[in-house]
């Protein structure tokens, strides 16, 4: 297809951003309101403009080109191609500014008639522009002072909670009904409004009240200078009256419903009536409702950054909620259509003799629970308020203010908790909501600090090795561990540093310290409070141990000979770099527990990291000697402390600690290390029980969240 040289005299081009270019000029043809860009006949965008004929016959018109990466394409060839796939080139694009005054000047001089189109092509511009360029802005700033007239003014501001405004006042020529209106304060933004009038008889015959609603958060009312709208015959303005009234903060609902019934336009009033009635002023409604309706919340959830989980119950047995919203500063999320429902037959039981309820609750149709999560962007307060909007029949509204939760762990565990396991959509609940979530929740790790160390036993100047037991439930009988090490002569100069996390026995500390002055070892007990698992107590406790290399030891390894603290560091030293070197751990039955872990790629070209060897005899390992794996024991393994230091710093955020140790060594790793096992040194691995076996729901929970985790991180599998 022929493609036509388009003669056009290119009397303006802007580059608005990046991404965007304006043109202006006369042109021997009309152009698409609408098309594809194709520049040096490969790269293509979009188009949008608006063609006019002057008094004197002659085409002109203003074009917006948007390309991704326009600024940097310098493009020299520039082709609009319309809806029946005909391309017209422009003429080669030169002198190509940035400063938009340039092409208000053009349009002065050559087309002053055209002004206000061009601030409607500007404001549709921004429109369906992805951001906010400063350029476009002072493009709308210059036009709108170039053609807008005065009509009126603005006496009256009310701010909503959301952000959004009211304002009253008077003109000439504001219309009625929804629109786009220009906001000039420091920068001038374009806001959506609803408008009614109401007569007023102070005012000239041609003049009316004006009341509007705005739907956009709007500058603070005390920086707004003017009004801008747009009129049957151009751009008017309303100035900003000099004794205005500023109502005080959750006035403004209230004065908008006070003012419905002085609207004039049936219609108007019910626009403004809808917005009216879903503007939240701070107080719970739903406990006001004559309707069937009720809500109450078990818990609201937090993670700034990441979002909110929010679990509760709604009782709507006549089906008069049309939907549920989770409204706060940046914040809209429709709920209803994503909760998971659960059963709530306590629900049920207490309303069935309610007035509102009776007979309208079917027994054994008590699905009235959820549980929903609702993203909310970078930026949110802190301390910001959010709430649910309840939207009914007859374009009522009632709100229920919300309390957060942050999340400190025991809260997270909750949340863990109430998370719908059974629902055929959990893979995707994990992966986009609770897992990030809790990812971003749980950046704590190296942060952690002890909160109190108490030296016992008899003191070693030099320690060897710091032996770190961390102890992370209720035990108290660690005084067997400490009497095990004691027998063995390699223990003689090192340190123990037994540290107590959340949750351990109160007596535990009295037991350390009866058990190291009786074997005469030098312990310390490190209280870490706020750690949760062996990792979170490990970070905690590096800071005070004073040898440069780490053994890592549960309180659930169990030694079965003497000396072999010596020969994992034999293998320590003998290594050029960091190593994290760990024994054979057996089951009570001396069957193989843990081996090694390596990674095995699947036929699909999956990773599958597996532990080898585990179950089989112990005599299976009699033929091997000392190799590289992919990963080691974290419940016994020797490695330099400065590197252990460094690996937990970035260690993956995870709920539990099953995904932590091989997270670890691959950190290691990363970091130009290397794990080592050893299959001739032998300890035992005992079989513990969770001491809080209520905790199992969550703990089911938090385990999926961690595969999800460790596999977003790593793109491998952890074998069952």
């Amino acid at each position: 297809m022929k493609e036509p040289i388009t003669k056009a005299d290119i009397t303006a081009a802007i580059l608005l951003d990046e991404d965007t270019l304006v043109l202006f000029g006369a042109i021997d043809r009309t152009l698409p309101t609408a098309g594809v860009v194709h520049l040096d006949g490969s790269v293509e965008g979009r188009y949008g403009g608006r063609s006019w004929t002057d008094a004197e016959g002659e085409r002109w018109f203003l074009g917006g080109v948007r390309v991704a990466g326009l600024a940097q394409l310098r493009p020299s060839r520039v082709e609009i191609a319309d809806e029946g796939g005909e391309r017209l080139v422009l003429p080669r694009l030169s002198n190509v500014r940035t400063n938009p005054s340039h092409l208000i000047a053009a349009l002065k001089a050559f087309q002053p008639g055209a002004l206000s189109l061009a601030l409607d092509f500007a404001i549709a511009l921004q429109a369906s522009s992805d951001g906010t360029s400063d350029r476009i802005g002072r493009l709308l700033a210059g036009l709108v002072q170039e053609v807008s007239q005065p009509d009126g003014f603005t006496e009256v501001f009310g701010r909503f909670r959301d952000g959004s405004l009211m304002l009253q006042g008077w003109a000439r020529s504001f219309k009625t009904g929804a629109q786009k209106i220009l906001i000039e304060a420091e920068d001038i933004g374009i806001h959506r409004a609803t408008a009614g009038s109401f007569a007023r008889p102070d005012l000239p015959s041609d003049a009316a009240g004006v009341l509007a609603v705005l739907t956009d958060p709007t500058p603070a009312p005390g920086s707004i200078r003017r009004i801008h709208y747009r009129a049957a015959d151009g751009w008017r303005h309303m100035e900003i009256f000099e004794q205005r009234t500023i109502l005080p903060e959750g006035v403004a609902a209230a004065h908008v419903r006070d003012m419905l019934g002085n609207l004039q336009d049936a219609e108007a009033r019910q626009a403004v009536t809808r917005i009216a009635a879903s503007r939240y002023d701070g107080a719970e409604t739903v406990s006001q409702l004559d309707v069937p309706v009720r809500m109450g919340m078990d818990m609201v959830l937090r993670v700034p950054g990441a979002g909110l989980f929010v679990a509760g119950w709604m009782l709507d047995p006549t089906h008069q909620v049309r939907a549920v919203t989770l409204k706060g500063p940046g914040v809209s999320a429709r709920l209803d259509g994503e909760w998971s429902r659960l059963s709530r037959r306590d629900v049920t039981e207490a309303f069935q003799n309610d007035g509102l309820f009776a007979g309208r609750l079917v027994p054994g149709q008590d699905q009235h629970g959820f549980t929903v999560f609702a993203t909310e962007p970078a930026g949110v307060a802190k301390t910001a308020d959010f709430h649910l909007e309840l939207e009914l029949a007859n374009d009522r509204f009632a709100f229920l203010p919300l309390s957060c939760l942050p999340p400190a762990p025991e809260a997270l565990k909750r949340m863990l908790s109430l998370v719908n396991l059974d629902s055929p959509s959990i893979e995707t609940l994990i992966a986009r909501h609770v897992g990030p979530m809790l990812r971003t929740a749980r950046t704590r790790g190296s942060d952690l600090r002890a909160t109190g160390i108490h030296p016992m036993g008899r003191p070693v100047k030099t320690p060897r090795v710091s032996v770190v037991l961390p102890v992370t439930d209720r035990r108290e009988d660690v005084d067997l561990n400490i009497a095990r090490l004691a027998i063995d002569p390699d223990f003689a100069d090192t340190e123990l540093l037994v540290v107590a996390t959340a949750g351990t026995h109160e007596r535990l500390g009295g037991a350390v310290r009866q058990a190291a002055a009786f074997y005469r070892l030098s312990v310390t007990f490190v209280a870490a409070p706020e750690a949760t698992d062996a990792f979170e107590a490990i970070a905690a406790a590096l800071p005070h141990a004073r040898a440069e290399r780490v053994l890592m030891l549960s309180p659930s390894v169990l030694p079965t000979e003497k000396g072999w603290l010596s020969a994992l560091e034999r293998v320590s030293r003998k290594s050029g770099g960091p190593v994290m070197v760990s024994p054979t751990l057996l089951y009570e039955d001396h069957s193989i527990r843990f081996a090694g872990i390596m990674a095995v790629e699947g036929s699909d070209g999956a990773k599958t990291f597996e532990r080898r060897y585990a179950g089989y005899p112990q005599d299976w390992l009699k033929e091997h000697e000392a190799a590289t794996v992919d990963a080691a024991a974290p419940e016994c393994a020797l490695l330099p402390k400065d590197a252990l230091a460094r690996a937990l710093s970035t260690m993956g955020s995870y709920m539990g600690a099953d995904h932590k140790g091989l997270d670890l060594c691959l950190r290691l790793r990363a970091l130009g290390g290397a794990c080592v096992w050893l299959p001739r040194v032998t300890l035992v691995a005992l079989d513990e029980q969770p001491r809080d076996a209520h905790a199992d729901r969550w703990r089911r929970a938090g385990a999926m969240v961690d595969r999800w985790s460790f596999e977003d991180t790593w793109s491998a599998r952890v074998a069952a």
